[in-house]
């Protein structure tokens, strides 16, 4: 699965693969982000320490100038925007830091923690 991307934290720039890759994937944690935005940087370090742990799901960042079609399709108006899809459709969202604590030192877990309750994350024993 390495050359699909999964176990890996990517970047897709193109608004049309976005749509692609999130449909034909059987779960995706998708991170609308801008990169002006501190938090967002935050977010980007816990993904990337998740996605290694996670082969069954894709996580990629999305720069939300990039994607303004899907940034009103989604009705994105917060950062960081946190979508969860599986099979191409959007289960669940995590928008800001507010079910994290609320704080920028938020641990990694309890991230993950929230993301397992979306049903995105399967780890392979």
């Amino acid at each position: 699965m390495q050359q699909n991307e999964h176990g890996r934290y990517t970047e897709i720039t193109d608004e049309k693969e976005v749509v692609r890759v999130s449909a034909r994937e059987a779960r995706c944690v998708v991170h609308f982000y801008h990169s002006q935005f501190k938090r967002c940087e935050i977010m980007d370090k816990h993904l990337a320490r998740l996605a290694p742990k996670y082969f069954n799901t894709r996580f990629f960042r999305v720069f939300v100038e990039n994607v303004p079609w899907l940034v009103e399709k989604l009705a994105i108006k917060v950062l960081p925007c946190v979508i969860c899809f599986i099979d191409g459709i959007s289960k669940d969202r995590l928008v800001g830091f507010e079910e994290l604590g609320n704080s920028d030192g938020f641990d990694t877990a309890v991230l993950e923690l929230r993301l397992a309750t979306s049903g995105v994350q399967y780890v392979l024993m």
